[in-house]
């Protein structure tokens, strides 16, 4: 749903759509749900999930028995045939989705004997409380039973961060004003069925006959099961450590820890093997135990919020909330180059599990400079897919270079809808400007000479087997494509898409460069295992040199495409609420008829390559460009927020601001329950650093021009920046920039060149 934030005197947000609030306290680093209505539950679920980039848990009730798929493994996803009636060479043949896998969150508790149905229960009251320091979720639940006794359930729950797959779970039951025996039981069950096809693109797709199945001979206390279409094999198995039964004085306890282990094989394998696998790992977490688990979790997160500094002065609500957001993207990202961060993360069954090229544009420049680890193995991942994105590219018959999917898991293209699929070429420019930007921020040149500078040659070759210098200009043009504006298809010269691919074509001149100075034997064979020919480099420049970027005189604007400002515009006043999101209610062929934008578009292009492109002429782009976009996806927000802080429009920043920090504690489009926006959530921080903050890479340097929003009294941010941590704080007096700790570094504030030695402070006066 499309949602405008009214402005009062106050800058306020928007109120939310959940009819739950989030409590906050110790200082913005705790967050509370109490006790949300029925219909609230997943959003709930959602919120609070837990994470480490190999396994997800979603923040179900345990007694309850964890619903319709609890957990998700990155490795575990099938692979369905997708169903064509006219299959067009080229067309994607088949779709990974990522399905839930084993259920391990359940509990039965019996009392003197009697298993309680909670069915015939009712939660008199319930609160989730998650800490952001240690990540552990606590929930507490007051159960009135069918015979009028209560009972209360406390469990404590946590995912290990150092992508251990599986989970701890501390659980006590207190039986109120009465004695009684009472015994727990972990529940494990087999993979529930994933989410079947929906009206809503955002959903999953029909699995067919698809889906798990038993493998292997059956075990006790645990599930081996296999994957029909992929032949990926999961087992799950469960540990106890603390007594399972008691006599329980009133108001007394019983407590027990359980842990769970998950162990995937590629290739199913050994079903045996794969059980004691996970047997294993359980093992593991019940030798270390709770507490000591939620030290090592405390030790993991304390060193992230050194480089994740959120402060603000005078709003605790958004402060919590980007600790919020900047949690889950730590928490979800993939740490071994095997996967990467999915656009719900491993929250739900949203987008089918699907990376697209938000995560590059959008998360992996966050994590880069708060956590850089993470941010090399998402581009790890690229690499270890580079094969398939080659096939990708010939595919769609390109007989040189390499093309990502717009859509995927293990690297092929999952979308069968090609205009706002495949066509989007622009995800080759998304990764390499993320390359670049890891460069800069870590010098990791290493990374460089393993994989990016053959990831960026390979990219870079599809741009020429793409476009072509036009006879009569001599312009380098890009035609046939769809950019970031999906109600938009098939057209040629997007602003954004050539603007990046320009920048990605000097990319890869300067890096080929640099690598072969850097390591001339290690790029010599990799220039001729992939037939490099120094050539290229020269065709590659005088692409980006004469690169098209449409701009229209009579408006003095950029213009999206070479036909968008000429279409009629849609009426985006005129069309009642219920009517958004567009792609829901329209053809696809009467949105690209007119001018109408899903998402920013040239606006993201002007926030990523504006360097060069004056104040004046982004403000003109700006205005007019937000009146024709309909904000129907949650990527459009931050960058309109960054840009229009940029050009100065203060209130606008502070409404697109709000739309993407709380847009799924506040579930503003409504579709939380399917799992977070990971790439709204990044953005959120985005808007935080990049447009009120000022943050831009000006040739390599980090820039600065921090404006301080009405509603707050003050803010400050932190970042990892070649070794050193830079600390920005911002009032209504001035600014302060500290070198926390590392190596001398350097930037600019606005056109000044500052240097700060290690552990200096600098004070600059508004």
């Amino acid at each position: 749903m499309r949602q405008r934030v009214t402005m009062d005197a106050k800058l306020e947000r928007a109120e939310p759509a959940s009819e739950s609030r989030m409590a906050i306290g110790e200082g913005g680093w705790t967050l509370s749900i109490d006790g949300p209505a029925p219909e609230q539950e997943r959003w709930a679920e959602t919120i609070f999930a837990l994470a480490n980039g190999a396994i997800g848990v979603r923040a179900s009730i345990d007694e309850l028995g964890g619903g319709d798929g609890s957990t998700f493994l990155t490795a575990a996803y099938e692979v369905s045939p997708i169903a064509y009636h006219e299959r067009f060479r080229g067309f994607a043949e088949t779709t990974d989705t990522r399905v839930p896998v084993a259920e391990a969150i359940g509990l039965d508790i019996a009392i003197d004997g009697a298993a309680i149905d909670f069915t015939t229960a009712s939660a008199e009251r319930t609160q989730r409380r998650l800490d952001l320091r240690s990540g552990v979720l606590t929930r507490e639940t007051r159960w009135r039973l069918a015979d009028g006794r209560h009972i209360a359930v406390r469990a404590e729950r946590l995912v290990p961060l150092d992508g251990t797959t599986g989970y701890a779970r501390r659980i006590a039951v207190s039986p109120i004003g009465f004695t009684a025996e009472i015994a727990l039981t972990p529940r494990l069950l087999a993979a529930p069925t994933a989410a079947g096809q929906a009206d809503d693109p955002r959903l999953g797709v029909n699995l067919h006959a698809h889906g798990f199945a038993p493998f292997g001979e059956p075990r006790p206390d645990m599930v081996v099961e296999k994957l029909r279409g992929s032949g990926i094999a999961v087992a799950a198995t469960q540990a106890v450590r603390g007594a399972t039964k008691a006599q329980v004085a009133a108001d007394g306890s019983i407590s027990i820890e359980i842990v769970t282990g998950y162990a995937v094989a590629a290739n199913a394998g050994d079903p045996q093997r794969l059980g004691d696998n996970a047997a294993t790992t359980a093992a593991a977490l019940a030798d270390t135990g709770f507490n000591a688990l939620v030290e090592r979790q405390q030790s993991a997160l304390d060193a992230f919020w050194q480089n994740a500094v959120v402060e603000i002065d005078g709003d605790e609500a958004a402060m919590a909330t980007l600790r919020l957001n900047l949690f889950h993207l730590f928490q979800s990202a993939g740490r071994d180059g095997q996967g990467s961060a999915a656009a719900k993360g491993l929250t739900g069954q949203g987008y089918e599990g699907h990376y697209f090229w938000d995560t590059e544009v959008f998360m992996l420049p966050v994590l880069a400079v708060s956590a850089p680890e993470i941010a090399r193995a998402m581009l790890a991942y690229r690499y270890a897919t580079l094969d398939a994105a080659i096939a990708n590219a010939r595919a769609l018959n390109h007989d040189q270079g390499a093309l990502y999917a717009w859509r995927t898991i293990a690297g092929r293209e999952c979308s069968a809808h090609y205009p706002s699929g495949s066509a989007e070429y622009h995800i080759n420019a998304a990764i390499a400007y993320a390359i670049g930007f890891y460069d800069k921020a870590t010098g990791d040149t290493g990374f460089l000479i393993k994989m990016g500078a053959e990831m960026l040659v390979q990219t870079a070759r599809l741009w020429i087997a793409l476009g072509a210098h036009e006879e009569r200009t001599g312009q380098f043009c890009i035609r046939g494509v769809t950019g970031p504006d999906e109600y938009t298809a098939l057209i040629d010269n997007n602003w954004y898409t050539n603007r990046m691919a320009q920048a990605h074509l000097r990319l890869a001149v300067e890096v080929v460069d640099r690598v072969t100075a850097a390591a001339p034997d290690a790029w010599a064979k990799t220039a001729a295992r992939i037939s490099y020919a120094p050539a290229e480099a020269a065709a590659w420049t005088a692409a980006a040199d004469a690169m098209r970027l449409p701009y229209d005189e009579k408006l003095r604007i950029d213009a999206q495409d070479d036909s968008f400002l000429d279409k009629p515009r849609w009426d985006l006043a005129g069309t009642p609420a219920d009517k958004f999101p567009l792609l829901l209610h329209y053809h696809p062929m009467t949105l690209y008829r007119h001018q109408v934008a899903k998402q920013a578009d040239l606006v993201l292009g002007l926030v990523l390559g504006g360097d060069g492109i004056d104040v004046e002429r982004k403000r003109r782009a700006y205005d007019h460009y937000d009146s024709v976009t309909a904000h129907d996806s949650t990527l459009s927000a931050c960058s309109f927020s960054i840009l229009a802080s940029d050009v100065g429009h203060s209130d606008e920043a502070w409404r697109h601001f709000c739309s993407t920090a709380f847009v799924d504690v506040d579930d503003l489009h409504h579709n939380t329950d399917h799992g977070v926006h990971m790439a709204a959530m990044a953005g959120s921080w985005l808007a935080f650093a990049w447009g009120f903050g000022g943050f831009r890479l000006r040739e390599g340097v980090p820039s600065f021009a921090p404006a301080l929003p009405a509603a707050w009294r003050g803010y400050g941010f932190a970042m990892l920046w070649r070794g050193s941590r830079l600390r920005v704080d911002v009032d209504a007096s001035g600014v302060t920039y500290r070198n926390l700790d590392g190596p001398a570094v350097t930037f600019a504030r606005r056109d000044q060149s500052v240097t700060l030695a290690p552990g200096e402070t600098r004070r600059f006066d508004a």
